[in-house]
């Protein structure tokens, strides 16, 4: 069993800026960062022009980290996170370029890496907090594959083809396919107009109750292992959807059970924030400051808040990936 260690909560300002320590939270507010003969700039001047909100969200993420990466020391490999981070970045074109995106989102190459190993962590701590049967798992995921014929959203759309042309195209290799379901992925890979599933012979892995669009999700979640579908509209196209062999099911349940727990706690923001309470009780956090104490109860501890901020980032998500892809972007 791990020793309760008492960590102390930085939220004063003096703390995050200057790095001080030792002093109380009211003498800090008072300290001079920069005196000039118009007038001087305290803690408490700079407290203020930041917020609250801001200091508790920084002093919050500083916070977690040293406590969750105390506590999964022994699970999170961080020498393999690094190894992740240089293989994007070959993948993105090399260093300067992936840094220079990071820096267009105001990140740096260190903060991604930091931001990569919290992300770890706090999956141990979901993973340990969130219980999900093997049941479960079985019951809201499934292996597919599928054939798209888009339709064509508009007139300049050279990718689709007209809704009376993409059904009959769609119901002939239906045909075909149902026929002789071998043939599946050799005609996927030739006629699917999903051109990342295609190269994969249709193939969309496993999919999760929740990732996609509900007509496809129904159609795929019928079918038993093998079997074929009837022709599915969505607002894609027309699919032909095939349930797939789920004979790797036990060497990938792990990603799974990780995949669900995020979909859940999406769902149910609380299982994430009883997980943070009982992380702070664990490790006796003590806040000296009870504006920010306040701040942090309010946002980052508070369930509605967080379904609230996940709805902003779903919508700007859907305004910037207006159309692209079959994923709900859960």
């Amino acid at each position: 069993m791990k020793t309760l260690k008492k960590v102390i909560l930085p939220v004063t300002a003096s703390a995050l800026l200057l790095g001080a320590c030792g002093n109380s939270a009211t003498d800090s507010k008072e300290d001079t960062i920069i005196s000039s003969k118009a007038g001087d700039v305290k803690v408490e001047d700079v407290m203020n022009k930041i917020g609250d909100e801001q200091i508790a969200n920084s002093s919050f993420s500083i916070l977690l980290n040293k406590l969750l990466a105390d506590k999964y020391k022994d699970e999170v490999n961080t020498k393999d996170i690094d190894k992740e981070v240089e293989k994007e970045q070959k993948q993105y074109g090399g260093k300067d370029q992936f840094e220079s995106m990071l820096k267009q989102q105001k990140m740096s190459l260190g903060d991604y890496k930091e931001q990569k190993k919290l992300q770890a962590y706090q999956k141990e701590l979901l993973n340990d907090k969130v219980d999900i049967s093997d049941k479960e798992i079985k019951e809201d995921t499934k292996k597919g594959s599928h054939i798209l014929i888009k339709v064509k959203e508009n007139k300049d759309d050279k990718e689709g083809l007209s809704d009376k042309d993409a059904k009959a195209k769609a119901e002939k290799i239906q045909k075909q396919v149902e026929k002789d379901p071998d043939k599946f992925d050799e005609i996927a890979k030739k006629e699917s107009m999903d051109k990342s599933s295609a190269k994969k012979d249709g193939s969309l892995g496993y999919v999760i109750k929740g990732q996609m669009e509900d007509k496809f999700e129904k159609a795929l979640f019928k079918l038993k292992e093998g079997s074929i579908s009837d022709v599915v509209k969505t607002d894609y196209g027309y699919h032909i959807i095939k349930a797939d062999k789920q004979d790797d099911f036990d060497k990938e349940k792990g990603k799974l059970k990780s995949q669900l727990i995020q979909s859940k706690v999406q769902k149910e923001p609380k299982l994430l924030t009883d997980a943070y309470k009982e992380l702070l009780d664990e490790y006796k956090v003590d806040y000296k400051d009870r504006d920010i104490k306040k701040a942090i109860e309010d946002s980052i501890l508070d369930p509605e808040k967080i379904k609230q901020q996940q709805q902003q980032q779903q919508q700007q998500q859907m305004m910037q990936q207006s159309g692209a892809g079959m994923s709900t972007g859960q």
